[in-house]
């Protein structure tokens, strides 16, 4: 459950953040921040498995 909710919430503010100044989307960067959130929540999800198998 928390790995949907943390995908859905991290791709919201990931999509909200990769508008510049002038709303103009950028595609890059969202991109960069869309890859952070998929580390994050692929690192976490480790940890929290190898703690649970022991």
């Amino acid at each position: 459950m928390w790995l949907a909710g943390g995908l859905t919430l991290g791709t919201l503010v990931a999509f909200q953040d990769a508008h510049d100044e002038d709303g103009t989307f950028v595609p890059r960067f969202f991109v960069f921040m869309e890859s952070l959130v998929l580390i994050i929540i692929g690192v976490l999800f480790y940890l929290y498995s190898r703690k649970k198998g022991k």
